[in-house]
């Protein structure tokens, strides 16, 4: 089996990343039959870890079938990633809030990254700089492991479609890589769909902008 060893990260906390890998997680499992292992290396918070206790508890002792949920650092991620490696679809790792020495080593093992930001001066800077760091030590390297970094839209919101536009040109022109897809401002998706256990219903998020069609892009980036 081939396997893909992806993450939604930034250079800082508070851009949704962690909310984003549970939601990929849960639903590739679920919705796209994919065989997920999800690894929290937000040592020593792992609140991933946490939310997969929190939602097991919740279910009671109602029957579920759920991915593995591992915690890691640094020392015991490669063991975790051989341990998983040709036997999953998806590796996917949720890496701390901030640019530390456990996330530039674990950022090694990762071929896909996705970067979330929102619509703030300082956050698209933060982008930017945390773009440019990748290309620079990671993409320019033969010898890498990492394919692609793409950066997407998080929270984003139809009233201010043209500012997004804006952004969204002004990155292309400066050689940044802006999927197509969004992912749309939603409590919902903090609230409900945050969840380890429980994926979307198949009759929700279908539309132009839903969650569906930013997950079909994650794998279709993910082939490569």
């Amino acid at each position: 089996m081939e396997t893909k060893i992806i993450s939604c990260t930034g250079e800082k906390g508070g851009c949704g990343k962690t909310t984003l890998n549970i939601i990929l997680a849960t639903n590739l499992f679920h919705l796209y039959d994919k065989k997920v292992v999800l690894i929290d290396m937000d040592n020593p918070q792992y609140s991933v870890y946490k939310k997969r206790k929190r939602d097991l508890s919740q279910m009671g002792n109602m029957k579920t079938n759920a991915f593995p949920v591992e915690r890691a650092t640094i020392h015991t991620l490669e063991p975790l990633i051989k341990k998983y490696y040709g036997t999953m679809d998806f590796i996917i790792i949720d890496f701390p809030g901030n640019l530390n020495e456990e996330m530039v080593r674990g950022l090694l093992y990762v071929e896909h990254i996705f970067i979330p930001f929102f619509l703030d001066e300082l956050e698209i800077d933060s982008t930017a700089v945390f773009y440019k760091t990748l290309r620079k030590n990671f993409l320019g390297n033969d010898n890498r492991v990492l394919r692609s970094v793409n950066l997407f839209f998080n929270r984003y919101e139809l009233v201010k479609v043209n500012k997004f536009n804006a952004v969204r040109n002004t990155l292309a022109r400066a050689g940044m890589p802006m999927m197509r897809q969004v992912v749309m401002e939603r409590t919902i998706y903090r609230e409900r769909y945050r969840n380890t256990l429980v994926p979307i219903p198949l009759s929700k998020e279908n539309g132009e902008r839903g969650l569906k069609r930013f997950m079909e892009e994650v794998l279709e980036i993910s082939k490569n």
